[in-house]
């Protein structure tokens, strides 16, 4: 390691550890990942973990896993930027739930039940901006708020208290760029008890500022926890990604760091070899990604033009599972050019998710519904895997 830290600048040296962004991060795992890259090796664990099969497929562990991180703990429900403008609003399944996500014209978001409160029709579907949600059955309507603002043939209704009629609103708080909630309508959302540390690692990136690209929608037939793994790891890079983002990655080379019950992976990127062999300036917006897992549904991989966010959520079934795919660049477009960059590096992320992990994700899912191997095995490479069972065990034993 002599010759390499002599080849590969200090970033502390330069910059602090708290600057924002991978600035500030790279200056914290540079070092370890160009020590990983030299060695060819990657963090490893103490030991390989074995995962009983029963976890992905049984139907009373999926309930405990239901009832205790996602009917009663705090979830992600996007970024801030699905929803930057006042009317702005998508909709989001979630355990078989459609949420309407809103934001008011006080610039406040809403997790709404996206169900009419008259006869119970979905009224929004897809995403847009709209100063009111018309239910297509009878035509209430709503504001983005969730108070009822107008009924067709009002009369009939006289004597209803029309405050008790809105669409029924989940609890909520925005933090750190993003939109968090509960599916229990008595809890309170707290982000900074939830995030603990974490939430000082996400406010250093400034999410609040990055501009919406696009929106994706999948379902796997595969348990969650095994979609959730695929984002965990470099692992299958060169295997799965072929052709794609594997060319740009040192794959199955990983720091990892911890953060209560969240964590963070920095992978190197190509780049970082000419650095570390002296081709090259070390910039870290060009040679090292940031991959972050928050309990239990959300993922974001941060690279050189943007960041990606994954929700990942179960249905009510265990062998089936929702994938939300965000792309956000790190600012909002200044002319149709840089609008059209932005979009360019949009498709093929979202392309590589649905087209290459997709097939690979169902084939394990049937896999771990159907195998008779007894467990997955979880090797010491994969630390974030290891960790998320790791985290749902503790939550829920």
């Amino acid at each position: 390691m002599a010759d390499t830290a002599a080849v590969v600048p200090n970033p502390a040296a330069d910059t602090s550890p708290d600057e924002p962004g991978i600035i500030g991060i790279g200056a914290e795992m540079a070092e370890r990942l160009a020590d990983l890259v030299t060695r060819n090796t990657t963090y490893l664990t103490d030991s390989v973990m074995q995962v009983p099969l029963e976890h992905y497929r049984s139907p009373e562990r999926h309930q405990e896993e239901l009832d205790q991180l996602f009917l009663t703990g705090t979830l992600c429900a996007g970024p801030s930027a699905a929803v930057a403008n006042p009317g702005d609003f998508t909709v989001h399944e979630v355990l078989d739930k459609s949420l309407l996500i809103t934001r008011d014209d006080a610039g406040v978001a809403h997790v709404l039940l996206n169900y009419c409160t008259h006869r119970g029709a979905i009224i929004a579907e897809g995403e847009g901006c709209t100063k009111r949600h018309t239910c297509p059955y009878h035509a209430w309507s709503f504001d983005p708020g969730g108070t009822l603002v107008g009924i067709p043939g009002a009369e009939g209704f006289d004597g209803m208290d029309r405050s008790m009629t809105g669409l029924f609103e989940l609890p909520s708080a925005e933090a750190h760029g993003f939109i968090w909630y509960s599916l229990d309508p008595t809890a309170t959302v707290d982000p900074a008890s939830h995030l603990g540390p974490f939430g000082a690692e996400l406010e250093r990136w400034g999410y609040a500022d990055f501009w919406k690209v696009s929106v994706m929608d999948l379902e796997f037939p595969a348990n969650w926890k095994a979609t959730m793994e695929a984002f965990n790891e470099t692992y299958h890079f060169p295997f799965v990604h072929q052709g794609t983002i594997a060319g740009g990655v040192i794959s199955n080379t990983t720091t990892f760091d911890t953060y209560g019950r969240h964590h963070r992976l920095g992978v190197p990127l190509v780049t970082f070899k000419d650095v570390i062999e002296g081709r090259a300036e070390y910039d870290p917006n060009f040679n090292l990604s940031v991959l972050y897992f928050c309990c239990p549904d959300l993922m974001l991989a941060n690279g050189p033009f943007g960041v990606e966010v994954v929700q990942i959520t179960p249905t009510l079934e265990p062998n089936r599972s929702r994938l939300r795919h965000t792309f956000m660049a790190k600012a909002a477009p200044t002319n149709d050019a840089e609008r059209e960059v932005a979009e360019a590096f949009s498709s093929p992320a979202a392309e590589a998710i649905r087209v290459e992990d997709g097939p690979v994700l169902s084939l394990a899912g049937r896999g771990l519904q159907e195998g008779g191997h007894g467990f997955s095995s979880i090797g010491r490479n994969e630390p974030g895997v290891q960790n998320i069972h790791n985290q749902i065990d503790a939550i829920i034993n």
